[in-house]
């Protein structure tokens, strides 16, 4: 995390977490991007978004807010189905557009990273009714041919 220590009356430093915690709102925002948390990051009590505690909670940011133009690194996990190239496209634009309107400080460069593609009951975590399991209609009992029904 860079520290700076303001000596000239009037300057400013943001801190990397800030730049961060922008980062990941911002590729939330990106329809296709998904909060995603593995199973060992849960049993480590989880990880504030963006900072994973043993590499599971997505999306991840790491911003070097010290540099006139910062960089930015950022780890997704996406629905499935989508087009990879459009939603990385559509995050760079709408991080750096944040970053930049939020911080007044246009990043020099927005990398992204799909570290996961998930679909159906891999995404539990955005299904309403988390914790529950889908359980199909009950049979309709069939009458045989005799017109009874058996159990």
């Amino acid at each position: 995390m860079a520290e700076t220590i303001a000596t000239d009356p009037g300057s400013l430093s943001i801190a990397d977490r800030v730049g961060e915690k922008i980062a990941v709102r911002a590729a939330l925002d990106v329809d296709g991007v998904i909060r995603h948390q593995t199973s060992l990051g849960s049993m480590l009590s989880g990880a504030t978004p963006g900072r994973a505690v043993a590499g599971g909670d997505y999306p991840q940011a790491v911003v070097d807010m010290s540099m006139t133009a910062p960089w930015v690194r950022l780890t997704i996990a996406v629905r499935w189905p989508c087009r990879l190239t459009d939603v990385c496209r559509e995050v760079r634009g709408v991080t750096a557009d944040e970053l930049a309107r939020l911080t007044g400080v246009r990043p020099a460069r927005v990398d992204v990273r799909v570290a996961a593609v998930l679909s159906g009951p891999a995404l539990g975590a955005d299904r309403p009714g988390l914790g529950f399991v889908e359980v199909p209609p009950a049979r309709q009992p069939v009458p045989d041919d005799e017109g009874e029904v058996r159990a």
